[in-house]
């Protein structure tokens, strides 16, 4: 009977036991799990360090440090992701650039300015641009004669050339009219250098259309307008949007309707205009 008691409490004491060992076991396990699951998301929080690289490139405005960073880890294949992102971003912002030099005129200053900012990064833009120069000195366009000792054109013969030269303009008999309107074109008069402007454009003879569209342009809307029609077409000229828009405004500062016109179609306010 009494090893009867003895076995009971031995038992008592024994299950009381597993069962204390039973709970610190699972506070330990919690706080083991706990702890896991903040160092799991200190990890999944914390910055990647190639993504913050590519974050400071692109917010500085410049494109040789996205050259510099490619040079100096382009084969580094734990910066991959990183390496194809900065690549076309350079890209990117290299085509930008060359899109602002089409607008600019194709001159070996511009070309040397284009070089010295951007050589390094968008090679390729540079050689286009260079291509786009080369092309415009071999066939440029003719310069200008000196201006001839004005004549005075007040003779009977004189005043008779003028009016034939504006009439047979008017009524687009060119080739009578190139002839009446040489001699008081020579002579100074810039309504017969715009006419012959004019004819010289209708026959394409650019050169000599140029040639005459500057001599009248200070004095001829009409000319200046021709003169910002053939750097808009490149007719005997590099097209450059550039000079079209400075002879149109020229133009327009005349009174020029159709220059007018096309300046208010490119956002270009004209001083004197209505708008």
């Amino acid at each position: 009977m009494y090893c009867r008691y003895v076995l009971a409490l031995i038992l008592a004491i024994t299950s009381g036991c597993a069962s204390i060992d039973e709970d610190r076991l699972l506070d330990n396990s919690a706080d083991v799990l706990d702890r896991t699951g903040k160092v799991l998301q200190d990890i999944v929080s914390r910055p990647d360090p190639y993504e913050q690289e590519q974050q400071a490139l692109f917010r500085q405005p410049y494109i040789d440090p996205l050259t510099d960073y490619l040079e100096q880890y382009g084969d580094d294949e734990r910066r991959a992701t990183i390496i194809d992102r900065v690549r076309a971003e350079r890209n990117r912002r290299c085509r930008a650039v060359a899109e602002e030099y089409a607008e600019q005129p194709a001159t070996e200053p511009v070309l040397e300015q284009f070089r010295a900012g951007y050589q390094y990064s968008c090679p390729a833009e540079v050689v286009a641009f260079a291509d786009r120069v080369a092309g415009s000195r071999a066939s440029p366009p003719m310069p200008s004669p000196p201006a001839p000792e004005p004549e005075t054109v007040d003779s009977a013969l004189g005043q008779q050339a003028v009016s034939d030269c504006y009439l047979l303009t008017s009524i687009r008999n060119f080739s009578a009219a190139r002839d009446a309107c040489l001699a008081p074109a020579q002579a100074g008069d810039s309504q017969a250098q715009a006419n012959l402007a004019l004819i010289a454009h209708a026959f394409e003879d650019y050169p000599e259309a140029f040639q005459w569209a500057r001599k009248a342009a200070g004095d001829s809307g009409e000319a200046a307008y021709l003169l910002g029609q053939m750097y808009a077409a490149g007719e005997g000229v590099a097209p450059s949007k550039q000079q079209a828009v400075y002879w149109y405004t020229k133009a327009a500062e005349q009174g020029h309707e159709q220059a007018i016109g096309i300046l208010k179609r490119y956002g270009h306010r004209v001083s004197g205009s209505d708008s």
